[in-house]
């Protein structure tokens, strides 16, 4: 079970249509050298609806196989099909991972009753962990407050929440029905230090593709009581940060992790496009 830490959304790189795993090795080993407590494969930074089955199983095996227990590896297992995420979870479980990531059926925007038999079903189809994601922005609905409780008390495998608003209030409620190992991580990079001060415990994070050191300082530091420290290293990353979400994720972090060098395009699968001139010239701006 997580206790805290940074959980980095791991981009999948692309060359000619193509997952670069000469890329993703270089991707992988700054994590593992910058502390990350884990990375989450085929979820939304990863381009996971873009992801064929052959290609989910073969990053899966490739990425448990490289980092050799160094770090945690996550899978997402969500979709707005409830048979589809539970054949997902059997597949990720045997495939050796850690975890799993299940965000919201999206499109068809469920009732609280329909997102309980949703991850109750996918808790029943494993004996791992699984860290229920809601991001209301992209799925249009919300996991309610008492069905976090219900899901956690139903189902102990159920002991995270990706929290991909920025409500403190609502991470207060929701820690206030939960029990102490249950563990609320920031969706956004940016809400990492008030989300914590109210009692998450980290963050799934998109900046820790290029910055995993920084990120995992922050937390730690927060994690021991010491928001000052904490801020004054946001407060020096927080300018690239700002520009992550200047158009769709992933998007701008790809753009700039191949500025850094660390893959060796940036590359993105249909239909999300490409960066617009004026994103490029905000980004090639940017010190990293």
């Amino acid at each position: 079970m997580i206790k805290y830490g940074v959980y980095t959304a791991l981009v999948t790189p692309f060359i000619n249509g193509a997952v670069s795993y000469d890329c993703l090795k270089k991707l992988l080993d700054s994590q593992i050298l910058g502390g990350v407590s884990g990375v989450m494969l085929c979820v939304t930074t990863s381009e996971g609806p873009t992801i064929s089955s052959e290609e989910y199983q073969s990053i899966i095996k490739f990425v448990i196989e490289y980092v050799a227990g160094k770090i945690e590896v996550w899978a997402g297992v969500g979709s707005n099909n409830t048979e589809t995420a539970v054949h997902k979870t059997i597949l990720a479980d045997k495939l050796g991972v850690d975890g799993m990531l299940a965000v919201t059926p999206y499109y068809n925007k469920p009732t609280q009753n329909g997102l309980i038999d949703y991850f109750g079903q996918i808790a029943l189809a494993t004996n791992k962990p699984v860290m229920m994601y809601s991001v209301p922005s992209r799925c249009g609905v919300e996991i309610s407050v008492d069905t976090v409780s219900v899901l956690r008390n139903d189902h102990r495998n159920i002991c995270a929440l990706k929290e991909a608003t920025d409500n403190c209030a609502r991470v207060d409620a929701i820690r206030e029905v939960v029990d102490d190992e249950f563990c609320i991580l920031s969706g956004n990079d940016s809400m990492t230090l008030p989300f914590m001060s109210v009692g998450a415990r980290g963050v799934v994070s998109v900046m820790s593709n290029l910055y995993p050191k920084e990120m995992v300082k922050i937390v730690q530091l927060a994690y021991d009581g010491n928001f000052y420290e904490a801020l004054k290293i946001y407060r020096k990353i927080y300018p690239v940060m700002n520009k992550l979400f200047i158009e769709v994720n992933p998007l701008p972090i790809k753009f700039l992790l191949k500025r850094a060098g660390i893959i060796k395009s940036d590359e993105a699968r249909s239909p999300l496009g490409t960066l617009s001139e004026k994103s490029i010239f905000l980004l090639k701006d940017l010190q990293i």
